[in-house]
């Protein structure tokens, strides 16, 4: 009965420690692939999860003629084609959706966005049961990074473009018992800071 409890003990230590070290890096760092070329004229946030850039030039978010997204993850990265295909899916709806939410600027620049999904990290519902059972906190978060970029649609030019890392937090508690509803909240919130991206500086 004793080891029975002394491993107990010795398990919920080691998750604790766990969640220590996850808590000391809890912030994603934005990816830099490549994808986006010069990153010499972003602004980079403080926790370094974010990077932006926003031109002068007036942009119309109401004339996407283009909007397409990719996928840079290896195979190691354990993601079905289906599961692939869902989150590729829910980060192009979202750009969608966020850019239709916008007001139509006259005269601004018709635009083509190219997004580049550069990390997808899930979660193990089972894991978390086991953690919010011990630790009443389900340990394991999932989240995503992303690298966009807004061009003029005639002349190419970038007009805006970003990178945005995310680890969903604790408080969005039910996602953490599906696989992949972390990652899908985490490119939810990159097209609502794209927008803000968009919309230009005073953006809320």
């Amino acid at each position: 009965m004793k080891s029975i409890t002394h491993t107990a003990r010795a398990l919920r230590l080691g998750l604790l420690l766990s969640a220590t070290v996850l808590g000391a890096c809890s912030t994603m760092q934005a990816t830099d692939t490549g994808f986006l070329g010069d990153r010499s004229a972003m602004t980079t946030s403080a926790d370094g999860g974010t990077a932006h850039f926003r031109a002068a030039t007036p942009l119309d978010p109401h004339q996407v003629r283009s909007l397409s997204v990719e996928w840079a993850l290896p195979a190691e990265a354990g993601f079905s084609e289906p599961e692939k295909a869902q989150l590729l899916s829910t980060l192009q709806a979202a750009i969608a959706k966020e850019a239709q939410a916008l007001p139509a600027v006259a005269g601004g620049r018709p635009l083509a966005i190219r997004a580049l999904i550069t990390r997808a990290e899930s979660v193990s519902p089972v894991l978390n049961v086991v953690t919010a059972v011990l630790l009443t906190v389900p340990l394991d978060r999932g989240g995503a990074a992303v690298e966009i970029e807004v061009l003029d649609a005639e002349t190419r030019q970038p007009l805006a473009s970003m990178a945005h890392a995310y680890f969903v937090p604790v408080s969005e508690f039910r996602a953490r018992f599906s696989r992949l509803a972390p990652a899908e909240l985490a490119l939810a919130s990159a097209a609502v800071e794209l927008a803000k991206v968009m919309q230009g500086p005073g953006a809320n």
